[in-house]
């Protein structure tokens, strides 16, 4: 028996043996999108610290989730399982108790914006989540061209605030392994005076796994910051399961964490760029579509130039208002290149919005339509990697 028949014939015995638990802990069947999250888990641990027999668990877990899925009639008995009943939601926001701070930070995003104040709004709902003062039509436009998704402080904020941080305790000749330990706490402080929206938590979480790794002599690892993330949020508030903006946000990061490390990514940055662009909306295709019962082509082409933008207005009005603190008229500079690039980000997403099938209603998808797609997904990054392996041998 060569190695490749013992390794099918010991999946299979896995996957017999998950099956099998489902059988001795029929009432458990409420609990099947925790064997699936346990599955993802184990195998991103596993694969991340190169643990041995990690997949054979993997596969079990996933027997076990699909035969428990299986006898489950819908999520409602999942929803209303007692576990998740038992949970509190905490209040919005956390930093209510500094309104006058945010307010003056709010004030030094808008100067020199006086101009443009629709955009600066938007500027400001960008960087410091006011999504009040978002205007209604730039909202809708958005929303049609499938990137509403940059308003939300998330992964692209948190990430442009961080290596900013970076930058500046480097240019302070702080030590490469204490960057990210003397950065964090800053972090912290941004997600804190925003309202610490739940999106930014997990961005911030993610983060701090992340460049934490080389205080304890680890190189960063993007499958096991994100894995311990996901316990963290999870393990506080397990109503997250069901949250739909949390979901989405893990699955995002997820994939752009496997395209970065499955795929050999192309050393150009437009086409590094078009390949995670391609890996995010497919991530979120299965959610949009099963949640909205939409797809949002348009938003392939829309996030192509949007995230690039945005990323451009980010550390411009980062820039801007940190420096608003040492010289002002050079802040008001920094905000107006903000504005410009807000400018040209409202621009595209309302021609994106204007074409043909930029976004397009369909009937809800189901868990196997969904598991279908992410399981094609799988395959095709499996094979795009057997063919860049054949190109590098030859």
């Amino acid at each position: 028996m060569n190695q490749i028949e013992l390794k099918w014939l010991c999946g299979s015995a896995a996957l017999a043996a998950g099956i099998g638990c489902s059988l001795l802990l029929p009432r458990a069947a409420e609990l099947w999108p925790v064997a699936v999250t346990l599955a993802a888990l184990v195998a991103l641990l596993g694969y991340g610290f190169a643990v041995r027999g990690w997949w054979l668990l993997t596969v079990a877990l996933a027997g076990l989730a699909l035969a428990y899925q299986s006898t489950v009639q819908n999520e409602r008995l999942y929803r209303e399982s007692p576990w998740l009943r038992a949970v509190r939601h905490q209040g919005a926001s956390t930093a209510s108790g500094v309104p006058e701070l945010r307010q003056e930070l709010s004030r030094r995003v808008a100067a020199g914006g006086g101009h443009a104040p629709q955009l600066t709004a938007l500027n400001q709902a960008i960087l410091l989540g006011e999504r009040k003062r978002l205007p209604a039509q730039f909202r809708q436009v958005f929303v049609d061209s499938g990137a509403i998704h940059v308003f939300a402080i998330s992964g692209l904020h948190v990430m442009v605030v961080a290596k900013i941080l970076m930058c500046l305790a480097a240019f302070v000749f702080v030590p490469y392994r204490w960057q990210g330990a003397v950065t964090l706490p800053v972090l912290w402080g941004y997600v804190y005076l925003i309202g610490s929206p739940p999106s930014a938590v997990r961005a911030a979480l993610m983060a701090t796994f992340y460049f934490s790794a080389s205080v304890v002599w680890r190189r960063p690892n993007g499958p096991i910051a994100w894995a311990l993330a996901f316990l963290v949020v999870h393990v506080s508030d397990p109503g997250q399961l069901t949250n739909v903006g949390s979901l989405f946000s893990f699955v995002v990061m997820l994939s752009l964490v496997l395209a970065s490390r499955v795929v050999r990514l192309p050393r150009r940055i437009w086409a590094k760029l078009l390949v995670l662009t391609l890996a995010a909306w497919a991530a979120g295709v299965p959610i949009a579509a099963a949640t909205f019962g939409r797809l949002t082509p348009g938003g392939i082409l829309a996030n192509l130039v949007l995230v690039v933008t945005a990323a451009y207005s980010v550390t411009a009005g980062i820039l801007g208002l940190l420096l608003s603190f040492v010289w002002l008229p050079l802040a008001e500079h920094l905000n107006n290149l903000a504005i410009l690039t807000t400018q040209a980000m409202v621009v595209v997403a309302s021609a994106v919005a204007r074409l043909p099938f930029a976004s397009v209603e369909i009937p809800p998808w189901g868990f196997f339509e969904c598991g279908g797609w992410y399981v094609a997904l799988g395959l095709l990054a499996y094979l795009v990697r057997h063919v860049q392996d054949r190109h590098a041998r030859l």
